[in-house]
């Protein structure tokens, strides 16, 4: 049998690209730009939450509210008949 060789290993080693990468032009702005539009976003969600929680909150005295324009309604009407 005959002896197995290694591959030889690569003169030029281990990649210097990314200690030596250099930030693209524009980059920070748009990094700015991107993180700007997200707490935009977040902030609308956040009024967009808060509205719903009020919904929410208030649905039940909304639906009274309402029923009780309606009974009033119902009763004016009562005592108009009541009072031929």
């Amino acid at each position: 049998m005959k002896p197995k060789t290694r591959a030889k290993a690569s003169k030029s080693g281990r990649s210097k690209k990314a200690s030596t990468r250099v930030t693209a032009a524009g980059q920070e702005e748009a990094a700015s730009v991107r993180a700007a539009k997200a707490a935009t976003r977040a902030k609308a969600m956040g009024a967009g939450a808060a509205g719903t929680a009020a919904a929410r909150q208030f649905g039940k005295t909304r639906a009274q509210a309402i029923q009780a324009h309606v009974q009033a309604r119902g009763q004016r009407q009562q005592a108009r008949r009541d009072s031929r």
